[in-house]
């Protein structure tokens, strides 16, 4: 209606969020399942990438198999981006089989998040 106002403080936006705890509960996997030779929702074709998403500014990604077999770590530490990318290789450069996979988000406090994401062949 006329004559109607609005204050907004966006004096928040762009501000650092250093409780990194209260993010780990948003973190997904894109795509899940992971299709290797679909082009449909394939963020990176040819590339064969993963991409974890809604990362705290400083965290450890270690991927497992189902069996408990550690696949590979990637580190994070950027403060303006959430994501990084998976190259669906083990540490020794291979393509990992396909299956489930369970993937570890630690933060340096400790505080963990536990979830699986699936390769498709």
């Amino acid at each position: 209606i006329d004559g109607d106002s609005w204050v907004a403080d966006i004096s928040v936006i762009g501000g650092f969020d250093d409780n990194g705890a209260d993010d780990l509960e948003d973190i997904s996997v894109v795509p899940n399942p992971y299709i290797v030779n679909s082009s449909y929702f394939n963020e990176s074709p040819g590339n064969l990438k993963i991409r974890f998403t809604r990362l705290p500014t400083e965290c450890t990604i270690n991927i497992y198999t189902i069996s408990g077999e550690h696949v590979s770590r990637i580190y994070h530490n950027d403060p303006f981006d959430g994501n990084e990318w998976w190259d669906v290789k083990n540490e020794r450069n291979q393509e990992v089989a396909p299956g489930l996979y369970i993937y570890v988000v630690e933060t340096p406090s400790g505080v963990k998040k536990i979830d699986k994401f699936a390769v498709v062949r």
